[in-house]
């Protein structure tokens, strides 16, 4: 529950979600290890359970704010969210088989040159070339409270704007915020350089851009940015403008996954329709079990009715 929903405020604070996988496995690895008498089993089983509270948290955190930013609510209604998440959880089912394995998925590249596996790596090799997770909780938290949000001992942004020949704004700015620093750790320098290049097309291509062509064509928007500093005018232009394109790259990355994964998501359907097939009577390891595939398909129908009602019943409270 913690992991979730420190997951749901990264999400809204940075834009991205780390897989909560990855920290409950090693923070239940010390736990386990205090208790005593654990197994791998147990482990896979706690990273498992965060990993579900991730994908509930990334569906509330991806989907909910745009109410808000079509204007379909102004602000967020705390029993519609929470009856939708749970909704939504409750019709997740998944298909392990369809998932790809877990020393073969990408993962952050890990404190003593390991890389790759995430959290399967974590649980295989606890002790390889990492410091213990209490230094890691330890300094973050010290970070957390010295920073600007808590006893501000050193600021958590830098940055600098103007217009150059009264015509093209520019604005260049960085974020020290710890949380910032744990989720580019976690999901790495390929992510890492791609979020930084959507910065910068955004800031420093498009909104100058905008600012020196497209500006005039909204008054409104014109007298807000002459109102105010540059600074102002640059996130003036961001919000009423050009943070669309970064919706537009999450539904067109969002999409492009589906596509990438398809033969994984059609392997895990027809998996499970042949285990359905071929009965009780065959034998599989307990490690390889999965939910039969007709508890699959009836559950997916039967959540899926209540949902639909249920933004019917938001879109119609909301006329």
């Amino acid at each position: 529950m913690i992991l979730a929903a420190a997951n749901t405020y990264l999400g809204l604070f940075a834009g991205m979600t780390i897989a909560s996988a990855i920290p409950a496995a090693v923070v239940s690895m010390a736990v386990l290890r205090v208790l005593g008498g654990s197994t791998i089993l147990e482990n896979n089983i706690v990273q498992t359970g965060a990993s579900a509270g991730s994908s509930i948290a990334s569906g509330v955190i991806f989907t909910i704010p745009a109410l808000v930013i079509l204007g379909h609510w102004a602000d967020f209604k705390y029993l519609w969210v929470l009856a939708i998440a749970g909704l939504a959880a409750s019709s997740a089912c998944s298909l392990r088989a369809a998932a790809p394995r877990a020393d073969r998925r990408p993962g952050p590249r890990l404190p003593g040159g390991q890389g790759g596996g995430g959290s399967a790596q974590d649980r295989r090799e606890p002790g390889a070339g990492r410091e213990d997770p209490r230094s890691r909780g330890a300094g973050g938290g010290f970070a957390k409270l010295a920073a600007a949000s808590g006893l501000r001992l050193f600021p958590d942004t830098a940055s600098i704007s103007g217009w150059l020949g009264g015509k093209w704004l520019g604005y260049y700015g960085t974020n020290l915020s710890p949380a910032l620093l744990g989720v580019g750790y976690i999901v790495g320098l390929n992510v890492g350089i791609l979020v930084l290049i959507g910065g910068m097309i955004s800031w420093n291509v498009a909104i100058p851009i905008y600012a020196a062509f497209f500006l005039d064509g909204n008054p409104e928007l014109a007298a807000r940015v002459a109102a105010g500093s540059a600074e102002d005018a640059a996130f003036a232009i961001w919000s009423a403008q050009i943070r669309y394109l970064g919706v537009g790259a999450m539904l067109v990355g969002g999409i492009w996954a589906l596509i990438s994964i398809r033969e994984s998501l059609l392997s895990g359907i027809r998996s499970g329709l042949a285990a359905a097939r071929a009965g009780a009577d065959r034998m599989v390891a307990h490690t390889e079990q999965d939910l039969p595939m007709k508890a699959i398909l009836v559950g997916t129908v039967l959540f899926a009715l209540p949902l639909f009602a249920l933004y019917q019943t938001i879109v119609a409270a909301s006329r």
